[in-house]
């Protein structure tokens, strides 16, 4: 394991020089007085494994070779040869607050794509920067000392991408999604900043995760005291996409680490691609989606379910979403991840009677119109948040989930209970609105939903692993 991921034994230095990539950008949508959060996946440019006859050379002619075999060794189960180079890189997140006016002129990256350095240092009067040498370590301050300049992103991009990484078969795909029972309830659990939600069986026990994330980086605090997860039915984890507060909660969680994974092929870097490493070296199996495969879509005993690519841009907007359709009540549960409703793919379920607020509740656009809540008596709308969560460099700071979001879902007729667009997440909503938190210090705990009920779960609040649902 990498110590990026130790909650204890984080690196406390900082990297001198960086190489660096845009891992996400708060808030999405800004007019041109606004602040930005740029949050970058780094490595330390000096560590000593980038150099000659180094496990990741990026002096070879040919980079890609030796990296691809290694990675077709890794997914087939087989120990490569030699030191692993993902357990000792030196990763870093680096957060930079500028105006929306200065990105556009800067250098900066706009998206996930081009690799960049960066110079750095303890003191000076340079543009601020928080380092953080752990993926739940606190932020130490720091000056960028120079402008951005370019980094060698093909011998990068062969390290700390999927490029290398086979895609999964259809047959492979479908054969890993199989439901073993029909679906009693949809459970959102309470990991702060972050999302974690299960599809748990007629049985009582998760079968499937979509997303098992926890809050991280500078909302790390938001997170419950303990993360954890039931995998006494050997749960496929189903991920919307590789935003960090979407997986983070997997960290080192070998039970989770060691189950079947389905995921889009996107961009990613330095995190991402080491979490992955030690999803295989767990004895875990990585499904890899590729980019303009077909629906997944399955029949299980009492469900159908819809899993596809959004048609928006980046991560968030190319993540997948799953639509579960019940055969009796033939109502729909919705899990978006971080994607626009205007980016989800699927025909509009003419009867929810569950779904996942996309991206914490964050203002998605304008173009964003949510589903309609249809006339029966029983449907839940699930907000998953951290209390005290924090975006951007206003003072305050933007807070999920926002009043335009509030405003949107209520247009919709999903009852907001006590939540006003005025003051949204204060309080206890009641109502549609099963949330994880208020923007207090308020942990609400997890929230289930049914069918056409609160559901009754008879495992969870056994399971010596499980997170507290108290809500339904």
């Amino acid at each position: 394991m990498n110590r990026f991921f130790d909650r204890y034994e984080w690196r406390r230095e900082i990297p001198r020089r960086a190489y660096a990539r845009l891992d996400d950008l708060e808030p999405i949508f800004a007019g041109p007085d606004d602040a930005l959060t740029l949050i970058l996946d780094a490595v330390d440019a000096d560590w000593k494994g980038f150099a000659e006859g180094g496990p990741f050379d990026l002096t070879a002619p040919e980079p890609k070779t030796g990296l691809a075999e290694r990675w077709q060794r890794k997914f087939a189960g087989e120990a490569p040869e030699g030191p692993d180079g993902y357990d000792d890189v030196p990763i870093y997140r680096i957060e930079i607050s500028l105006s929306h006016r200065d990105w556009l002129h800067s250098t900066f990256p706009r998206d996930e794509e081009p690799w960049i350095t960066l110079q750095i240092t303890e003191e000076g009067n340079d543009l601020p920067v928080d380092i953080y040498g752990g993926l739940f370590a606190p932020a130490t301050r720091a000056y960028l000392h120079a402008a951005p300049t370019s980094a060698p992103s093909g011998a990068l991009d062969a390290i700390f991408d999927m490029e290398l990484w086979p895609d999964a078969s259809p047959e492979d795909l479908i054969n890993a999604l199989q439901a073993p029972c029909g679906l009693s309830a949809l459970v959102c659990f309470d990991v702060g900043q972050g999302s974690a939600s299960a599809l748990v069986c007629d049985c009582g026990y998760p079968v499937y995760y979509f997303d098992v994330g926890r809050g991280s980086g500078r909302n790390a605090p938001t997170a419950p005291q303990t993360i954890d997860f039931c995998t006494c039915a050997n749960p496929v984890v189903i991920m919307s996409h590789w935003d960090t507060d979407h997986w983070a909660g997997a960290a080192n969680h070998q039970g989770l680490l060691r189950r079947i994974w389905v995921v889009p092929r996107q961009t990613i870097s330095s995190t991402h691609t080491t979490f992955a490493n030690d999803i295989l070296a767990a004895g875990g199996r990585i499904l890899v989606v590729p980019n303009g495969a077909p629906p997944l879509q399955w029949q299980g005993p009492a469900q159908s379910y819809d899993l596809r690519r959004g048609t928006g841009k980046g991560r968030n907007g190319t993540g997948q979403i799953l639509i579960v359709t019940d055969g009796a009540s033939r109502r729909a549960w919705v899990l978006t991840g971080d994607a626009g409703y205007h980016e989800i793919p699927h025909p509009v379920p003419n009867d929810i009677a569950a779904m996942v607020a996309p991206h914490h509740g964050a203002d998605m656009g304008a173009k964003s119109v949510p589903f309609q809540r249809s006339a029966q008596p029983y449907a839940r709308l699930f907000y998953s948040f951290g209390p005290d969560n924090a975006h951007g460099p206003k003072t305050p700071a933007t807070s999920h989930p926002v009043s335009a979001t509030i405003s949107a879902h209520s247009n919709a007729n999903w009852k907001h209970g006590t939540w006003t667009p005025a003051t949204p997440a204060t309080s206890l909503a009641g109502a549609d609105v099963l949330a994880t938190a208020t923007h207090t210090t308020t942990h609400l705990q997890g929230a289930a939903a049914g069918w056409t009920a609160a559901p009754i779960l008879t495992h969870l609040p056994h399971c010596a692993n499980a997170m507290p649902v108290s809500q339904a």
